[in-house]
């Protein structure tokens, strides 16, 4: 989910800086989701609906969608924190038979900043959200060093809901989507309903939860991920890693996370290029721990960490 609402910002920050070159074309410029472009429409706009408007609607309703570079749409009215010296690419509303059902904003703000994502919890909260129900955490590895944080708020079980992701890519400014879900997403008659705020949980999935906790690139490495799986005895997450830090140090930085995980160390090596350590996993069953770094070359890493149920 998360990976896909990842490419959707994508598309819609491509679509809003081609939006954003046609100077003469008013804000609110308006495409259907589906259908030729009748004569006189502006084309950008409706390959822009096309492209991020799904193909095809289950529920037979009519979706529309509004592109507003620069600026906030005038409906719905909407009240988002803005850190010092933000610049407001631009957002759009997506309408479900005529009525806004979502809406998405795009900000750039400047790589000095500090705490991103703590900003907009301190004043999300302030303006009466508050954090959605802990579902458990995202899959547990190595996490892409350009993902940096995502969390979603409630105002009530029922929408509106709002969910803020904070991307982090190299030699750019921190790029921040916000995301306002004003209608139950899953409108289909019979279709489960879901959503960051209700109270009911989901149909539950075969399957073991996840036994890996969520690693992050210590300051100044970037990390890539490179592979992976999970069964009902063993889970891997491998990564490839850009640092200057030796095989010891890159170890022993991921190894506090583990630690924060409840984690329990059993043994520690290093000997030249590699770094290993083993670990014993709280929770039910005999779940032991791996973590390996093998410097491959002068400044890349090659990561695995494993938890292999013990039978």
């Amino acid at each position: 989910m998360r990976s896909a609402a990842f490419v959707i910002g994508v598309l819609l920050l491509a679509a809003l800086a081609v939006v954003g070159y046609q100077q003469s074309r008013p804000a609110g410029e308006r495409a259907a989701s589906s259908g030729a472009a009748p004569n006189g429409a502006d084309p950008t706009a409706e390959l822009a609906s096309r492209l991020l408007l799904p193909p095809y609607q289950q529920d037979g309703a009519t979706y529309e969608l509004r592109l507003y570079p620069g600026t906030l749409p005038p409906d719905p009215k909407v009240d988002l924190p803005r850190p010092a010296g933000a610049r407001l690419v631009g957002s759009s509303v997506r309408s479900r038979n005529g009525t806004p059902a979502s809406l998405d904003v795009v900000l750039d703000i400047p790589t000095s900043t500090s705490d991103v994502a703590g900003f907009f919890d301190r004043e999300l909260t302030k303006l009466g959200w508050s954090a959605a129900p802990n579902r458990g955490g995202p899959q547990g590895g190595f996490v892409p060093s350009m993902l940096a944080a995502s969390k979603s708020y409630c105002k009530g079980e029922n929408p509106p809901w709002l969910s803020v992701s904070v991307f982090t890519p190299a030699n750019a400014p921190i790029d921040v989507r916000t995301h306002l879900e004003l209608t139950n997403p899953t409108p289909v008659p019979g279709a489960f309903a879901f959503g960051p705020c209700s109270q009911t949980t989901p149909p539950q999935q075969f399957g073991v939860p996840s036994k890996l906790p969520t690693l992050r690139a210590p300051d100044g490495v970037v990390l890539r991920q490179s592979g992976g799986g999970s069964g009902n005895d063993r889970q891997t997450s491998e990564a490839t890693a850009t640092a200057k830090l030796s095989a010891g140090d890159l170890e022993a930085a991921f190894a506090q996370q583990l630690v924060a995980a409840n984690w329990i160390r059993v043994a520690r090596g290093a000997d030249g290029p590699v770094a290993w350590s083993t670990w014993r996993l709280p929770g039910e069953g005999d779940w032991r721990g791996l973590l390996f770094v093998n410097e491959v070359t002068g400044d890349r890493r090659m990561l695995m960490v494993q938890a292999q149920l013990v039978q």
